[in-house]
């Protein structure tokens, strides 16, 4: 297979360099991930590699991203929103529980010390 006149088994860096020069041509900034790998022939783990390596920035490109590193969704950060509120609401609650059970730690402490009159 031939990618903008090489052959894929170019190295990543060949491929990087010219996907660059395709990806900032002014029409192509906008591209997803999907036509991206449509139009050139990258493959999607390459591409993926590169946004997370900060290679693509999505200033510049800006309908790019990577898989969640939770659930596998196209984000543009390293989890998804919704993992993201997800680990938050998690945390909340692991906190409550620790709290809820040093309460009780301290109740029962009182109620089997033994008190002297």
């Amino acid at each position: 297979m031939q990618l903008f006149g090489k052959k894929i088994d170019a190295r990543d860096e060949d491929i990087f360099s010219e996907l660059l020069h395709f990806l900032l041509r002014k029409n192509n900034r906008v591209l997803s991930n999907d036509e991206i790998v449509e139009l050139t022939g990258v493959s999607s783990d390459l591409l993926f590699k590169w946004v997370k390596a900060g290679k693509l920035k999505p200033s510049i490109f800006p309908n790019l991203g990577a898989p969640c590193e939770r659930c596998g969704r196209i984000t543009q950060a390293k989890i998804c929103v919704s993992c993201s509120s997800s680990i938050v609401n998690t945390l909340k609650q692991e906190e409550k529980d620790k709290d809820w059970f040093n309460q009780i730690q301290r109740k029962d402490r009182r109620a089997s010390a033994y008190h002297y009159k």
